[in-house]
């Protein structure tokens, strides 16, 4: 009767009941960069493994649904949850600029202030290459999200808008430094230079050069495969190659009648007497 007279009158509420997760989301990373998303209470900590050099992709997941704490207007002491579309997580993590909302192509939308786009800076994970996803960690996995595509499909669309990125990062680079402002130059606008293998004064490749043991060009250490100067693709890892679905495997050979005959026993030159 209270919270009748203190509301203008009553407030119903359906009650929450769980729902059950028949999947969880997948948050990928298709970049040699590591993410960590402290977004308190909920988030305190949300690591984004970096990808390593050769490989697709990295993950990490988020469950499908998760609850959210809401303090009630009756009594600030008290509080209730709901349960969220973990999707909607996803989402804010990866870009806090962004509409909390569910939709898989809004991830590859500019939600960029002025001074974001400016400064560089990494808030926008979508345009690092991190995006959530329904598909499962399988290169050839159909996608839930492209029509006819597959989870390839879905990386190959990020690391288009991660190139479109670095190449912004290392234009806003040059003309701080045409401006004389080295010191307003950010770590990503380096790490772009060295995403796309460039140098200049202000700039110097960080990556360790090793020599190509098949070939003998050099390449960055690490790789599975490269081009070599002729233009034809050259294996350096073959088993990582095999993994990642750049090689097939051969087909192991069916041993010869002579390898799987049993040996038979040698006969003793004596014979045996009566």
């Amino acid at each position: 009767m209270m919270d009748g007279e203190n509301q203008d009158g009553l407030r119903l509420e359906v009650q929450d009941v769980p729902r059950e997760a028949t999947y969880v989301i997948y948050v990928y990373n298709v970049i040699d960069m590591a993410h960590l998303v402290e977004a308190a209470p909920k988030w305190p900590k949300f690591r984004i493994p970096a990808c390593p050099k050769g490989e697709f992709f990295s993950f990490t997941t988020l469950p499908a649904f998760t609850k959210e704490k809401f303090w009630k207007v009756s009594d600030p002491n008290e509080f209730y949850y709901k349960t969220m579309d973990g999707r909607k997580d996803a989402t804010t993590l990866l870009n806090p600029e962004a509409f909390p909302g569910t939709d898989w192509d809004a991830q590859r939308a500019n939600w960029d202030t002025q001074i974001t786009a400016i400064t560089g800076s990494n808030n926008n994970r979508n345009k690092f290459g991190c995006f959530w996803s329904l598909t499962e960690p399988d290169i050839n996995a159909p996608s839930k999200h492209i029509k006819g595509g597959t989870l390839r499909d879905e990386i190959n669309l990020f690391k288009e808008y991660v190139l479109k990125t670095m190449n912004s990062l290392v234009k806003a680079a040059e003309i701080l430094v045409a401006q004389r402002k080295m010191d307003e130059v950010t770590p990503y606008m380096h790490f772009a230079m060295d995403y796309l293998g460039k140098q200049a004064t202000w700039h110097m490749n960080s990556d360790h050069m090793v020599t190509c043991p098949t070939c003998g060009d050099t390449i960055k250490d690490g790789i599975a495969y490269h081009k070599n100067s002729f233009g034809d693709r050259c294996i350096v890892d073959e088993e990582r190659c095999i993994r990642l679905g750049i090689l097939k495997a051969e087909p192991a050979q069916e041993a010869s009648a002579e390898e799987t005959e049993a040996p038979r026993p040698k006969r003793s030159g004596r014979s045996k007497q009566s």
